[in-house]
């Protein structure tokens, strides 16, 4: 019998199939008071897709049961490309929620440095640069010059108050 670490990792096939089975319980849990007619797409799409996932799980233990998987999560690499990956995810996390506080281009500009500090650059002009020109960009473009409606923080406050233009 082989050693479960031979087995292909198929945990992280789960997580959007089973996220998705928690969202439609939480669709037909507040849908409860509304018309069938209201509902009906809602429901009829959420059965499909419990039904749909209720097939993916019984693939899965078939192949569980035969040895040929484990319910081990990858990310489609080595043990340091993983890492590499759940750090990533986590600086976005943390620009999400820095975003509210420090504003797009604040962000953004943390953002984009720790990023490619994290993978690996250390050119200090290159990092400082795309750092702060990139984010000035977004905010000259699609912040000022479009009106988009990013999060305002310091910066943006500052240049509207400067350039005396609204947020």
């Amino acid at each position: 019998m082989d050693h479960p670490r031979d087995r292909k990792p198929i945990g992280q096939e789960l997580i959007i199939p089973l996220m998705a089975v928690g969202f439609t319980a939480y669709y037909f849990w507040t849908v409860q008071e509304l018309a069938w007619e209201a509902k009906a797409n809602g429901i009829i799409i959420g059965a499909l897709l419990v039904g749909l996932v209720g097939i993916l799980l019984l693939r899965v233990g078939i192949r569980l049961a035969r040895g040929e998987a484990s319910l081990r999560i990858s990310l489609g690499g080595d043990p340091a490309t993983d890492r590499m990956r759940l750090a990533m995810i986590g600086l976005v996390a943390a620009f999400l929620l820095a975003l509210p506080i420090l504003g797009t281009t604040i962000s953004l500009a943390l953002m984009l440095f720790a990023g490619m500090w994290l993978l690996g650059g250390r050119h200090w002009p290159t990092l400082i640069g795309v750092s702060a020109l990139t984010p000035f960009l977004v905010w000259a473009t699609l912040i000022h010059g479009l009106g988009t409606r990013f999060p305002a923080g310091p910066f943006e406050r500052a240049m509207a108050a400067l350039l005396g233009i609204g947020d």
